[in-house]
């Protein structure tokens, strides 16, 4: 063979990322099996007759979804939840409030997305006024 010729090599080479989502979906299951319980309230006709406070549009995956419903019980504001994704309401409800991410919350009349307990706070203040 001639020094000049360059070999090449036709094998198909590895690809890592399927190899980083199984271990990254691995991670996820352990973080999340060691997650305490949270109960989930169902937004049913007679919880909206209770007039929660917080009405919630959630998803079983969703982390903050799960701080969210924690931070509800640990401190007695009274919930609900509609599964954006299992539930007929959920997804109606989804769809009006434009999507995006999950939670979305409805306070009275105001709409919040995301996570943020000064934010409940601040949309629960106003309610009671």
């Amino acid at each position: 063979m001639n020094s000049n010729t360059e070999i090449s090599d036709n094998r198909p080479k590895r690809k890592r990322g399927g190899l980083f989502v199984i271990a990254a979906f691995i991670i996820v299951l352990v973080i999340l099996s060691k997650r305490e319980p949270v109960d989930t309230i169902n937004c049913d006709a007679r919880t909206i007759a209770s007039e929660p406070d917080v009405i919630m549009l959630g998803a079983w995956w969703c982390t903050y979804c799960y701080q969210a419903k924690r931070y509800f019980q640990q401190n007695d504001i009274h919930y609900c939840e509609y599964d954006m994704e299992n539930t007929v309401e959920g997804r109606r409800l989804y769809q009006e409030s434009g999507g995006g991410a999950v939670p979305i919350m409805f306070i009275g009349e105001y709409q919040l997305s995301g996570f943020s307990e000064q934010q409940i706070e601040a949309a629960l203040a106003l309610l009671k006024k």
